[in-house]
Order: C-alpha cells, then structure tokens, then sequence
C-alpha cells in the first residue's frame, strides 16, 4: 500500500468516529420534532439508497444470502436496527448528547463482558481492566456521581432508553460477527438496513410517518440527511475500508475519538454543560475503550 493510500485511509477511520459522534448530536436535534419511529423509518429507508449502489459497485453485484444468513440477518436487523435505533432516539428526546454519548460508548466493553461470561471467550487482562474501568465510567455518568440518589429514585426514563442501545448494540454485534463469518461486513449493512427500514415502512404510515415529514423544517431534515448518509452511511463505509486497510485492532483503537467528538460538538453546536461527572466518567470510559480494543501484548520467557 502506498504513502497516499495509507494517508488516506487513517484520515477515513479519523472521520468515521467523527461522523458517528455527530450523530448525536443530529440525533438530539430531530428528536425534538420527530417521533423515534418516524426518525428510525426515514433514516433507514434513505441510507438504503446509498448503500445498495455501493454494495453493487464494491463487489459487483448484490450477494443473495442463504436460509441461515436470512435468519441472522432478521435477527440483527431487529436488535441493531429497530431497537437500537428506537430507544436512541427515545432517550435523546430527554438525555444531552453528551451524557448519552459516554453511556453508548460503553457499548463496546458490554460486548466483550458478554463474549467473556456468556461464551466463554478469554479474555487478556487488558480486557478485564478496561471493562471494569468503563463500567465504573458509565455508572458514575448514569448516576451524575450521586449513587445514593439512584438507589433511593431509580434511574431516569432517558438513561433507561440508552441502557436499552447499549444491550441492543451488545446483540446486535454478536450477531453481527455470526453472519460476518460469510458475509461481508458492507453486505450486512446494507440488507439490514433495507430490512429494517421494509419491517418499518407500513407502521410509519399508519401512524402518519409521511404526513409528520412533510410538516418538518430545514433544520430537522439536515439532522435526517446527515443521520442517514452520514453517521449510517459514509461513517460505516470509511470504518470498514479502514478495517480492510489498516487492520481491524488499529482500526478499532480510532473509537475512542466517537464520544470525544460528540461530548465538543455537544457543547459547542447545542450549548450543553460539562457537569464534573460527566468529564469524569467519559475520561473512564474512553481508557476502558483503550484497553478493551488495545491487542495484548504476547509475554516473553524469562530466560
């Protein structure tokens, strides 16, 4: 690979991040005058018109699944797709986007605690260190350092939405990883995106999905625009480009710079306040992330 394409490739896998911690951001726009469903339907039913051009170019035509692939394919389509994206935009209705960005981006060690307890996958202690370090990190910001009250109140109707994305998104990359053992990952995009906005079109138009659009201002559908080609399109074509380029584990390293991103935007775009927990638990969060993504470095003997 030459100097030009390695350059252009780690600015690819700088922007993807970048894209999706925007998306927040976006996202906290259009909840304000959208319905999560709505916001869910148009989302995907436009990035899908990006990607089947894209999958057909990239590989030269549009793969046709198998009976197994369908099934998983459904099946991650309604956790990664529908429930991820309907309790995301439920929950931003009430939550910043910089709260919610450091409670989603925990997401990454719940998948690895996951893999570690319920299938056994082992683990380096890098691993173990940086889930403990981002769950510590989510809990401070779920709870804005006050745990008494939590236990005391309970948690907000908001922060259970987003700990619904961070179980939805956990489901949906163990599924995810099952199908992209014959499939592509662009592949997977691509159809569970046309089936998530399909198993959504008839639902949106019964409950007035068209009719809610069409009364919608400039500033909401620049949210949808950029929610869909941006965050879900061109976020996601970069990563993997990245992943296919530079490696997956570098690759992967490049998600911290996500709630980096939406904790600026946030404050710059949208005005929000870093609270002292808030800066305290993102910080834990993104070295969790570190560790979690870090590969293990292999031991040496003593000789």
């Amino acid at each position: 690979m030459s100097d030009r394409t390695t350059v252009i490739s780690y600015i690819k896998i700088t922007l993807a991040p970048i894209l999706w911690g925007g998306s927040l951001v976006a996202g906290r726009v259009v909840s304000a005058d959208l319905p999560p469903l709505t916001t869910t339907w148009i989302r995907f039913a436009l990035v899908s018109l990006f990607l089947v051009p894209a999958l057909r170019i990239i590989h030269g035509r549009l793969p046709r699944p198998t009976r197994r692939e369908a099934g998983l394919l459904f099946a991650l389509t309604v956790a990664g797709v529908l429930l991820f994206n309907l309790f995301l935009f439920s929950g931003l209705q009430t939550i910043t986007a910089v709260r919610s960005s450091v409670i989603i981006a925990f997401a990454p060690s719940a998948v690895a605690l996951i893999l570690v307890i319920g299938f056994h996958e082992p683990a380096g202690r890098n691993t173990l260190i940086g889930i403990v370090v981002a769950f510590v990190g989510a809990i401070i910001t779920i709870t804005n350092g006050d745990i008494g009250a939590v236990i005391a109140g309970g948690i907000s109707v908001g922060d259970a939405f987003l700990l619904g994305c961070v179980v939805a998104w956990a489901a949906y990359t163990i599924l995810a990883r099952s199908a992209m053992r014959t499939l592509t990952p662009l592949t997977v995009l691509t159809y569970s995106s046309i089936l998530g906005a399909l198993l959504l079109t008839p639902i949106a138009i019964h409950r007035g999905g068209i009719a809610e659009l069409g009364a919608q201002g400039i500033g909401t559908w620049g949210g949808i625009l950029y929610l869909s080609f941006g965050a879900a399109g061109l976020a996601y074509l970069f990563y993997y480009q990245g992943i296919r380029d530079i490696g997956a584990n570098e690759t992967a390293i490049f998600l911290n710079l996500e709630p980096v991103s939406a904790i600026i935007l946030g404050v710059v775009l949208l005005g929000e306040v870093l609270t002292g927990p808030v800066i305290a638990g993102a910080v834990l969060v993104i070295i969790g992330l570190y560790l979690v993504n870090r590969p293990e470095r292999p031991q040496t003997r003593a000789t």
